[in-house]
């Protein structure tokens, strides 16, 4: 209850059936059961109000009466007041409020919600409010004085208006554009009942041209793009969302925005969002460059292996032809030597003739495989699985299904060397005897599959181990087959060894 109308109940219960002399006798008892129950309300007001109530003799200050309310908040008990003055009491602190009141009652006979500070029995002081009124008690003026204790609302006053001011200065320096709005007509529409300055920034508006007007009206892309339909859903589920969203206008894009939308206990609607159109453009252009980036790297092997069948294609042709010739030049010399201390050094030099007409040959093979070109990739992947037996001891069991593979020259070399670099790792890591090649068409795609019964690993563990440590390894085959339409897929595990299979589109036919 208000503290004015605290003070009306009970003034008006006080005198509502106060005897009127010029009354007919025969209202005399009427009036009195009126005056009892009046004098019954107002007791009933004085003693419950949870103000504190005071009534003093306005000719010496004296209490006379005080309720319970009157303790609870200044902290004297009746005792200590009546018949005591308010200077004794020292409930002021001072004789001027005492002056205030009693001035303002000589001019209007009532006093309204006058701020004053008191003093409590500790001695602390206290703001209040002070509602008072003359009233008659027994033909004797008397002040009815009610103290509303407001220093609590004060000071929680004062700290909402720091808190308000500090959300105004957070809210308007923010880096990020807020925007607050309120649902019309059961979410279908958004008003906007706040903008800070991020906002008229990035918006290129003015707060006061987009306050009060509804979404619909002012960001006519926010229902284009979604944004309308995220702020409903977090209205109605109170669910946070974020939402990346680009504007475009004229056709072209004007902005990228990220947005975090919340709803408030208020039933308000929060978008934070952010400018993110360099951010995005810088993206864009890092993944372009990162894209011409791995289309030079796979041009630059792609051009390493032609070099190396150039290379390759001269060793064999020139440089071994050449040997084959000295070697028969040299059978020649010997078949036609007579001298018998000649024989010996003809012999070694025929030895070491065919040594490096061995090594010209597999050298070649090393560079290029003159096979992989004038056979194909199963015959070539057959040549690398037997190598791969006699040279290091481990069974290699190549399986193929003779079906027609057309495969353009790029992805033949690079399903080589990738198998090549499989049976690598094989040899390095999985600690097994044995190795599985295959090699089938699936449809419109060849595939081949590497499988070895070794230790295995965990695949989550590739990503940064494999790639530093194991030279092409298994990420940049991926990288180079799906630079080519390709595909690797990889099933490994402890103590299970390893599947990887490698599949790649085969060349359309016309």
């Amino acid at each position: 209850m208000r503290v004015k109308e605290s003070v009306h109940n009970l003034l008006r219960w006080k005198f509502r059936g106060r005897a009127d002399p010029a009354a007919p006798d025969a209202d005399f008892s009427r009036r009195q059961e009126a005056r009892r129950l009046s004098e019954e309300r107002f007791a009933a007001a004085f003693k419950t109000s949870l103000d504190a109530v005071q009534i003093n003799r306005l000719e010496d200050d004296c209490y006379v009466d005080i309720n319970e309310g009157f303790t609870a908040i200044t902290g004297f008990g009746r005792a200590e007041v009546i018949g005591k003055t308010s200077a004794e009491v020292d409930i002021w602190g001072d004789g001027e409020t005492r002056a205030r009141i009693i001035d303002a009652l000589k001019q209007e006979r009532s006093l309204m919600n006058m701020e004053v500070r008191f003093r409590g029995r500790t001695g602390e002081l206290r703001t209040g409010t002070v509602c008072a009124m003359v009233m008659n008690l027994q033909g004797t003026p008397h002040v009815l004085t009610v103290i509303r204790d407001i220093d609590v609302l004060k000071k929680t006053e004062e700290a909402l208006a720091v808190s308000e001011a500090r959300f105004r200065e957070l809210f308007n320096n923010m880096s990020n554009g807020v925007a607050v709005f309120k649902a019309l007509e059961d979410g279908d529409d958004f008003v906007v009942v706040d903008f800070n300055r991020a906002a008229e920034r990035i918006e290129g508006v003015y707060r006061d041209e987009v306050v009060g007007r509804s979404v619909s009206a002012v960001f006519t892309a926010a229902e284009e793009r979604g944004l309308s339909d995220v702020f409903r859903r977090v209205w109605r589920t109170g669910e946070p969302e974020h939402h990346p969203v680009a504007i475009f206008r004229h056709g072209r894009l004007r902005t990228w925005k990220e947005n975090y939308i919340y709803r408030l206990p208020s039933g308000e609607i929060i978008d934070v969002y952010e400018d993110i159109t360099k951010r995005r453009q810088a993206e864009e252009k890092l993944l372009a460059y990162q894209e011409q980036l791995k289309d030079l790297t796979s041009e630059l092997c792609l051009t390493e292996e032609r070099e190396r069948r150039s290379i390759a294609t001269d060793l064999h042709d020139q440089i071994g032809q050449t040997l084959s010739v000295i070697k028969m030049k040299l059978f020649e010399v010997r078949e036609r030597c007579l001298d018998p201390d000649l024989g010996g050094p003809l012999a070694e030099a025929m030895e070491l003739l065919k040594q490096a007409i061995r090594e010209a040959r597999s050298l070649t093979f090393e560079l290029s495989p003159p096979m992989l070109y004038e056979l194909g990739l199963e015959a070539a992947l057959e040549w690398l699985g037997e190598v791969f037996q006699e040279q290091h001891g481990i069974n290699c069991v190549v399986t193929v299904d003779r079906e027609p593979k057309p495969l353009d020259e790029d992805l033949r070399i690079v399903l080589f060397r990738s198998v090549r670099e499989l049976l690598a790792n094989v040899l390095k890591h999985a600690r097994t005897r044995s190795v599985d090649l295959s090699v089938y068409r699936r449809e419109d795609r060849v595939v081949v599959v590497v499988v070895d019964r070794g230790v295995g690993f965990d695949p989550n563990e590739i990503n940064d181990r494999t790639i530093r440590h194991r030279g092409f390894g298994l990420f940049n085959i991926r990288e180079r087959l799906g630079r080519l339409g390709g595909r690797l897929s990889l099933e490994s595990g402890p103590g299970r060894g390893t599947r990887v299979t490698l599949s790649a589109p085969l060349k359309t036919e016309w």
